[in-house]
């Protein structure tokens, strides 16, 4: 019921409302996408210490904090992917239907994405081990793990060091282990959204 003295809603306003909650969303979409970039810049810095490890001895055991590094870049670059993908979702379920459809861009991008094909296996869209993101840090977290597991025996069956070392090293290499075989779940995961 109206109290005397109410104002009558202004469908119009509701519709500029809607379209810039539009506008901050598809800023934030770019806001998220520029910060995917940088933690990408990250992990290919990353790899290229691990390169640099490689190449000497006496820093072969950076070689076991690359996985963990890949882990954490490629955990928060996923982050940012599932809030992109939410609120593109949103955009297409929510606010385009309040807006009698007339927003039409994220439906439209959904229907292109799920055409056969354009998700083949070596595709950009196809988020699959062959894609360059996922080999940028799930590659990158594996191929340190496996020259850390190979440098390690060929260098310390030169030369053994002492066990608390060895020991050490075997902790770091099992976690590198780990948490490359978590990421790889997380990229699976996340293909699924």
């Amino acid at each position: 019921m109206r109290e005397p003295g109410d104002v009558e809603p202004d469908p119009a306003a509701g519709t500029q409302i809607m379209l810039a909650e539009y506008a901050a969303l598809r800023a934030e979409v770019g806001r998220r996408a520029n910060v995917q970039w940088s933690v990408f810049a990250l992990q290919l810095a990353s790899a290229a210490i691990a390169s640099v490890a490689v190449a000497a001895t006496s820093n072969l055991a950076v070689l076991v904090l690359v996985p963990l590094s890949s882990y954490l870049l490629g955990s928060r670059y996923i982050l940012h992917d599932f809030h992109i993908k939410l609120i593109r979702r949103y955009l297409r379920e929510s606010l385009s239907e309040r807006l009698a459809g007339h927003i039409r861009w994220e439906s439209w991008r959904s229907a292109a994405l799920a055409a056969p094909t354009s998700r083949g296996w070596f595709s950009v869209t196809g988020w699959n081990f062959a894609h360059p993101t996922r080999l940028a840090f799930e590659g990158v977290g594996l191929l340190a793990v496996l020259s850390a597991a190979v440098a390690g025996v060929y260098h310390w069956w030169l030369r053994p060091p002492a066990w608390p070392l060895i020991v050490g090293y075997a902790l770091g290499w099992s976690l590198g282990v780990v948490v490359t075989v978590l990421l790889r779940r997380a990229f699976r995961r996340a293909s699924d959204l």
